[in-house]
């Protein structure tokens, strides 16, 4: 160990601990009223070489015996072959695949070989699209055994392998079973029709003289039809039929036979196998699907019944399809397929897709040309379709895709016509006659972008948090502002009440002392209110009111985040403040239909229209706190003014901003506000955890408030501007620092 990392060998007494002095004279000036002593520590014990060594030597050796396993397949049983070294076991072979992929033969990792085997290749039957060939790798020494084996066992030595498959739990290898009884349970995959044994996967001496060996292409359809039972596609030849490619979440067995002795049994079993999972149809179907019309557009909603999707691991989303009239295409070729089909994959046969389009199947089959939607998360339960025709029926159809590339069926097709809507913007210009033309003008001209003024808020709050971390007493960092919104008084009443070692090590209160709490430089609130923007002010008595005809008049939540900077602490506290907020209220469109029947009357689309608020305002605050500092009496009234300036934006169906005319449903309005409130400081709940607080993270007081605002949105010298200011109140929780 080196020199500088030994314990010492003293005992632990009070003067053996070396205090950094600058850093305990700090801490005495920040806190007068504590008594910081000196912290014992002790020294870690010496762990024992010898302890080591073995712990070395333990793990050397069960490294070694776990590199001495075998990486081939599973062992089996000696059946007809020699024993003793020279004798071939199941882990000797290993099966591998390769599939057709973009017109060459590929081999398989586990990844591809575990989504390979679908509905669609199955329906592809003996396309090379719709193949499988099966590699089969004898291990190091394999072949020398092969050929001793062949040497002394059979006439001509030669030997004879068999491919077979069948239903997980069945052993196609097994002696015991009759051969003609076999062939009820498993399918020989070169030749289904050749019966049990049947066609040869190779001779056995090949295996002694090359490294590998692959067999002929082999049909899905085979592995999909070698589960039924009992199994007569090989008497009938029906291997390769379509009959069982919707079989879902199945797994088939492959096994190898493996026989270089001169009797009729296999060298061993189980012999070295392969299980496949075979999916081709998905479960689940989305239900009550229906089409909602906009403007332009339609608006799809659906939902899964009483199936669990979040729990769903097998589903990567749906896709929707459409078609105008019978049986017009909409977007065709523009929405590329998620699943795959016989018609993608193996398009010059046509016997494979006209399997795939069931009679009366809708969109022909889930042909992708009639796809009107790309891949939706299997979460979703709506999506809007735009682009469409007004005044035109389309049918529309919801499937589910699954991660093996199969797509599900569709339970029913819903119909919907697109048709005018009228937003709100829409309606406030032409139907209310509102003045508010958009645009930034009230900061410095057209061109500003819709959020800088919010960003100028937000860098120089950041600049003010910058400057306060340089400064001489540790701000809270990063991680303390999150806390602040969610700890409290509580989270300081927690960690105060955590088990503490009376040592001499931890600060002491001292009763005699008055506590001031650390110095405070800024404030945060956070706060919430329930807001109405004054829009419909702006037409007095006369005219249409388009906030409450839209909206309605109900007040909804408006979130505000306020930075103070303390400049002045003489007769309580004058501070300069700047707010950031967001409010926003959504309401579905009116069908122009209805306001041209009734203009009172707003029949609801299925598009959506919003209005947001980012509400920004510069405050001058003054918090009479005189009598909180000297005499702890917990209130506190306060009161602001200030100037503010609004950004709006009003949102169509599409969620786009919202157009009328040449008038841009987008803009910023200036106006003024005050306040009055009154804060509850809450440290007196508390006082020991309000200190351990101020202690922690720098915040000297937390404060409850109740403010009553009065926002004036309406343009200050414009009148041009949509008028977004209230009179309502707020309640959240201060932290001063």
């Amino acid at each position: 160990m080196p020199a500088d990392q030994n314990p010492p060998n003293h005992s632990h007494g009070r003067g053996d601990f070396r205090h950094d002095i600058s850093e305990i004279e700090s801490k005495a000036k920040r806190h007068p009223h504590c008594s910081i002593v000196r912290w014992h520590m002790r020294s870690a014990p010496r762990t024992s070489r010898s302890a080591l060594a073995l712990f070395v030597a333990a793990f050397a050796l069960f490294a070694a015996n776990r590199a001495s396993g075998q990486t081939g397949g599973t062992g089996g049983t000696a059946v007809g072959g020699a024993t003793g070294t020279s004798a071939l076991a199941a882990s000797d072979f290993t099966i591998l695949f390769k599939g057709y992929f973009n017109g060459q033969w590929v081999q398989m990792n586990s990844t591809q070989q575990q989504y390979y085997f679908n509905q669609a290749r199955c329906l592809c039957d003996t396309d090379p699209n719709g193949e499988f060939e099966v590699i089969v790798e004898p291990g190091s020494g394999a072949g020398q055994k092969i050929l001793t084996q062949l040497e002394s066992s059979l006439t001509g030595g030669q030997g004879v392998s068999y491919l077979f498959a069948g239903t997980a739990g069945i052993d196609c290898l097994n002696p015991n079973y009759a051969y003609q009884g076999m062939a009820a349970f498993c399918t020989n995959l070169l030749a289904p029709g050749s019966g049990y044994q049947g066609t040869q996967f190779s001779t056995m001496a090949a295996f002694g003289n090359v490294p590998y060996v692959t067999s002929v292409p082999i049909p899905v359809a085979y592995l999909f039809n070698s589960l039924s039972i009992p199994n007569t596609c090989g008497f009938t030849g029906t291997c390769d039929s379509a009959a069982r490619c919707t079989t879902t979440n199945t797994q088939t067995n492959l096994q190898f036979w493996v026989q270089t002795n001169s009797g009729t049994n296999p060298d061993f079993d189980p012999g070295p196998s392969a299980a496949v999972s075979l999916v081709g149809y998905v479960p689940v179907t989305p239900t009550n699907v229906v089409a909602n019309p906009g403007n332009e557009a339609l608006n799809v909603t659906w939902d899964w019944g009483d199936v669990n999707i979040a729990t769903d691991t097998t589903l990567v989303g749906v896709q929707i399809f459409c078609q105008r009239g019978a049986d017009n295409k909409v977007f065709p070729g523009f929405y590329s397929a998620a699943y795959q089909t016989p018609a993608k994959l193996c398009p010059d046969n046509p016997s494979a897709v006209a399997a795939a389009t069931t009679a009366g199947s809708p969109f022909s089959g889930l042909d992708p040309n009639y796809l009107c939607s790309g891949l939706i998360p299997a979460t979703s339960t709506s999506h809007r379709i735009t682009g469409l025709q007004n005044g035109i029926w389309y049918g529309v159809g919801v499937a589910a895709v699954d991660r093996y590339g199969n797509i599900g069926a569709i339970a029913n097709v819903a119909y919907g016509m697109p048709i005018p809507t009228v937003d709100f913007y829409t309606y406030y210009k032409n139907d209310a006659h509102g003045a508010a033309q958009g645009g930034y003008c009230a900061l410095s001209g057209r061109h500003v972008r819709p959020g800088l003024a919010a960003l100028l808020f937000l860098a120089g709050l950041s600049l003010a948090l910058g400057l306060r971390h340089r400064s001489k007493r540790r701000p809270p960092g990063a991680g303390t502002l999150v806390v602040l919104f969610v700890a409290g008084t509580l989270t300081a009443r927690e960690a105060h009440a955590q088990v503490v070692h009376y040592d001499d090590s931890l600060v002491e209160d001292r009763a005699d002392e008055v506590w001031n709490g650390s110095p405070r430089q800024f404030a945060i609130e956070a706060r919430f209110g329930l807001y109405l923007p004054d829009v419909d002010s702006e037409f007095g008595g006369k005219g249409n009111k388009p906030q409450a005809f839209i909206f309605g008049n109900k007040r909804r939540p408006m979130w505000q985040l306020e930075f103070d900077w303390e400049f002045l602490q003489e007769f309580g506290t004058l501070a300069l403040g700047g707010v950031i907020g967001y409010y926003k209220e959504n309401a579905q469109a009116c069908t122009l239909a209805s306001l041209q029947q009734n203009p009172n009357t707003c029949g609801r689309s299925g598009d959506n229209t919003s209005l947001r608020l980012i509400p920004l305002a510069a405050l001058l605050v003054y918090r009479m706190d005189e009598a909180a500092t000297h005499w702890k009496i917990p209130l506190v009234p306060y009161a602001k003014i200030g100037l503010n300036y609004t950004i709006w934006t009003v949102t169509n169906g599409n969620g786009d901003v919202a157009w009328s005319g040449a008038s841009k449903g987008q803009g910023g309005t200036m106006g003024w506000q005050a306040a009055v409130g009154l804060s509850l400081e809450l440290d007196f709940l508390d006082p020991g955890a309000s200190r351990e607080f101020d202690a922690d993270s720098g915040v000297n007081h937390t404060y409850a408030f109740f403010e009553l605002d009065h926002v004036d949105g309406s343009g200050l010298y414009r009148k041009d501007v949509l008028r977004v200011g209230d009179n309502t109140w707020f309640t959240g929780l201060m932290f001063e620092f």
